[in-house]
């Protein structure tokens, strides 16, 4: 065998070696990621950031009225704003459609 396809073969069983061990939980520590991960999404969803999403909906929308914000971008707003608010529910929606 050449270098080069044990070189290849290395690499591989390396990768296969560290996907392995970042599947076991007690390997992976997500414990204190999760925590973290929370608090972001707090973060994103919480009462200040809602306070600030609902005064740039209306700031968008009265913009759009008086004509100086394109109806586009008033709708990609919004949309973004659902997006960030509704996300939780709607990756919960899909793990629920996958596990069924």
């Amino acid at each position: 065998m050449s270098k080069k396809p044990k070189k290849i073969l290395a690499k591989l069983l390396l990768l296969l070696v560290i996907s392995a061990a970042a599947a076991l939980p007690e390997t992976a520590l997500a414990a204190p990621w999760d925590s973290t991960a929370t608090q972001i999404l707090g973060i994103f969803t919480g009462g200040l950031t809602r306070t600030l999403a609902i005064i740039a909906v209306i700031a968008a929308g009265i913009a759009a009225v008086a004509g100086k914000l394109s109806w586009d971008w008033t709708i990609k707003i919004v949309v973004g704003i659902v997006l960030i608010f509704g996300s939780a529910a709607i990756v919960d929606y899909v793990i629920a459609g996958a596990s069924a």
